[in-house]
C-alpha cells in the first residue's frame, strides 16, 4: 500500500491499540510486523505506521 492509497482511506476505519500493565500490546488492524526486539516494535496498520518504544 503507497502513502498515496493511505492517505485517501475512509476515515471510518477504528483502530484499536491497548496496553495493559506494560506488558501485554494489542493492536487492531495490524497489515505487517516491519521490525520487533526488545527495545521497539515497529508495525504498519491499515491507517500508518506505529512505532513502540520501551
Amino acid at each position: 500500500m503507497t502513502i498515496e492509497d493511505r492517505k485517501n482511506l475512509n476515515s471510518n476505519i477504528v483502530q484499536n491499540l491497548v496496553l495493559e500493565n506494560r506488558g501485554k500490546l494489542s493492536i487492531s488492524g495490524v497489515l505487517d510486523v516491519l521490525s520487533f526486539d526488545d527495545q521497539i516494535v515497529i508495525v504498519e496498520t491499515e491507517l500508518r505506521i506505529i512505532n513502540c518504544k520501551g
